[in-house]
């Protein structure tokens, strides 16, 4: 049977596939990219991530549908939750909990090292997260600060399960898999592994960074890098607690076999300061709760029938029954006495052309139960925690808590699915903070020692995006998933060459590749070497080889005064002002200056230092520098900003593609030069 769909409205032009309207890019790699998308029927956002199968060999086809198959079984709160499974002919469509506070490398960037009680806090939830992978014999083998994600309060979310395996003990693995600063030492060596122990090794080196604000373990290539690693030797900060010192001893031993177990881990000291009545336990997942009235009822209503609810429940589809019902995924009783208005179930229509109606044929073996948790929709605009479920976009009071994008979390080629040409009307305009892309990298080298402070050692500042409020301005929506930074005052480059991000050095590496690694092993950080395949994530799309191109990527921005368009229009941009926002700034960039003086300035040291520019709003510049298709080409966004609750201007750096080292050094040199 049909189901009723509302009037047709301008939001019905948007991409979309199945029930979900695809908003914008929010990270790009090889094969994939990841959209935030909204599911239609909810209004929840989440993040799908869109795999392009023609060109992926049947070894990466393999591999996956054995991250599908992983992704079902999990059902953890601090896990990534993987709603439903669209497969067409030439495309697969995961798509996944949508992380909205981007990822702890990004927060770590922008905030520097955290306090222990916080840090505390968020590896309790890493540690009972990878327990319980470990607990149904999966191995992640990629556990990094960008692989770890944040909702809208701040939880932590393991995301990418691209390199997750089964594993049996006795019969040892032998893929080189993980970022090399947190790959274990066997790993470099080429020995086989078990597989927890290589999880286990990964966590000591973030729990770590998120006390230091650095590695543990750095190097200015591969092969300083490995030396390193393979002796052992780290060095303690002075203010790191000698408890905190421990419990990194029973995580970063050289030999696997007396490395500590999860379970034993749970009982350190550490992990229960402030705890002692709660002492961290493997978590027990709960029995799976497939007939909550109130779910089922407001399914009803939309046009679901209850057997077809109950058996796409009870056999696992993962189809968009299944996902509905986990969406609505609130307690019973926070959904007791509320006024519902949600859409219908679409018809069958619904689908875009350009990408046909789906049929699911990777519903694979599944086990799984899923667990019926609160889902954060804070950033999202509909059935909001007031429990008023209201289609209507409605304000939120996470803009706070959040950066990004991938950002799952998910990473991995091309789409078929466009970027909307415009955004939807209503859509909500983000505040800044920090922010992920999906997927990142730690920056760590400068001229400092290696357990100097992530902020000093950053290439750059804080990551941002835009996930806010209502404006009346039209969305922008970003080429790939950038990050914002803050320009430090000092300026200049580093004599060391960093950790940008997305370089062989920084990415995750798989068996097939350790030869190309060894091969690599004496280049700097900054070279990076042909990409990896498919299951590795690039983070940013490739650069325009002209700036037109380069422009020509952004959704519809405003006429620019004497460009053409209507009276009104033209009235509009005069009478725009800075967008007041959050986000990381310095003295250098902060100005009481008049926000038309500023952008003058602007301009003239853009122009000054041979950098291309043009207007994309009114108090927004696209900017670019150095030369297509090589290392020092970079692309980014200048904007005036008003500072939230002072009488100041700011100007925000936004790096859209390129590496750090070259964002850094064409931005810092652009902050040093301005007078404000």
């Amino acid at each position: 049977m049909l189901r009723g769909r509302n009037s047709a409205t301008s939001a019905d032009e948007q991409p979309h596939i199945g029930n979900y309207r695809l908003l914008k890019t929010i990270g790009k790699g090889n094969f994939a990219k990841v959209k935030l998308a909204r599911h239609i029927l909810t209004g929840k956002e989440v993040a799908v991530k869109i795999i392009d199968k023609t060109q992926l060999n049947s070894s990466s086809l393999q591999k996956l549908f054995r991250e599908v198959r992983i992704m079902k079984v999990l059902n953890h709160p601090n896990i990534v939750k993987l709603f439903e499974v669209i497969e067409t002919e030439k495309t697969l469509y995961l798509v996944m909990e949508y992380a909205s506070g981007g990822e702890v490398f990004d927060y770590l960037v922008a905030h520097g090292r955290m306090k222990e009680k916080e840090a505390r806090a968020k590896f309790r939830q890493i540690v009972s997260a990878v327990q319980y992978c470990h607990q149904k014999f999966i191995v992640h083998r990629d556990l990094k600060a960008e692989n770890l994600l944040l909702d809208a309060d701040m939880n932590i979310k393991i995301a990418d399960f691209g390199f997750s395996n089964e594993f049996t003990f006795g019969n040892k693995l032998d893929t080189f898999c993980g970022s090399p600063p947190y790959a274990a030492p066997e790993l470099f060596q080429g020995k086989k592994y078990d597989g927890p122990e290589v999880d286990v090794w990964s966590l000591g080196v973030i729990l770590y960074t998120l006390v230091s604000g650095s590695l543990p373990f750095d190097g200015q290539n591969l092969k300083e890098l490995r030396e390193r690693v393979l002796r052992g030797k780290y060095r303690i900060p002075f203010y790191m607690s000698t408890d905190c010192e421990n419990l990194l001893k029973k995580f970063l031993i050289l030999n696997p076999s007396k490395r500590g177990t999860l379970e034993q881990i749970m009982k350190d000291r550490w992990m229960n300061v402030g705890h002692e009545d709660d002492e961290l336990k493997p978590y027990v997942e709960p029995l799976p709760d497939y007939k909550d009235p109130r779910r089922t009822e407001l399914m009803v209503s939309m046009g679901y029938t209850r057997e077809e609810i109950q058996d796409s429940l009870v056999g696992q589809r993962y189809n968009e029954v299944m996902a509905t019902y986990l969406l609505l995924g609130y307690k019973s009783s926070e959904l007791e006495g509320d006024t519902i208005t949600l859409k219908p179930r679409p018809s069958t229509d619904l689908t875009n052309s350009s990408a046909p109606s789906p049929s699911h044929k990777v519903q694979r073996s599944v086990s799984a139960n899923p667990k019926q948790r609160r889902f954060s929709d804070q950033a999202g605009p509909a059935i909001p925690t007031s429990n008023s479920y209201s289609k209507k976009t409605q304000s939120n009071n996470a803009e706070n808590k959040r950066p990004e994008e991938d950002r799952e979390s998910g990473r991995k080629a091309s789409s078929t699915a466009k970027v909307p040409a415009s955004p939807l009307p209503g859509l909500e305009r983000k505040k800044t903070t920090p922010t992920p892309s999906t997927n990142s990298v730690l920056s760590t080298s400068t001229n400092r020692s290696r357990n100097s402070p992530l902020l000093e050692r950053a290439s750059l500042g804080q990551a941002s995006i835009q996930n806010g409020k209502d404006s009346t301005a039209p969305q922008r929506v970003p080429v790939a998933s950038p990050s914002a930074h803050n320009i430090s005052s000092s300026g200049g480059a580093p004599d060391r060459t960093n950790f940008p991000r997305g370089v062989s050095s920084r990415s995750t590496f798989h068996a097939g590749q350790l030869r190309q690694v060894r091969d690599q092993q004496n280049l700097p950080y900054g070279v990076t070497p042909a990409s990896p395949s498919g299951n590795s994530q690039g983070r940013r799309g490739a650069s325009g080889s002209i700036f037109s191109k380069f422009t020509s990527k952004f959704v519809r921005r405003p006429h620019v005064v004497g460009s053409g368009g209507n009276d009104k229009e033209k009235e509009e941009f005069r009478e725009a002002k800075p967008r007041s926002l959050r986000f990381t700034w310095s003295m250098k960039t902060t100005s009481s200056m008049e926000p038309n003086e500023m952008m003058r300035e602007i301009r003239k040291v853009l122009d000054a230092n041979s950098c291309q520019s043009e207007l994309h709003e009114k108090y927004m510049l696209l900017c670019m520098h150095g030369t297509p298709g090589h290392e020092n080409f970079v692309q980014w966004e200048m904007e005036v900003c008003k500072l939230p609750r002072l009488s100041l201007n700011g100007v925000r750096f936004k790096r859209i593609s390129g590496t750090s080292m070259a964002f850094k050094n064409i931005a810092s040199k652009i902050a040093n030069e301005l007078k404000l």
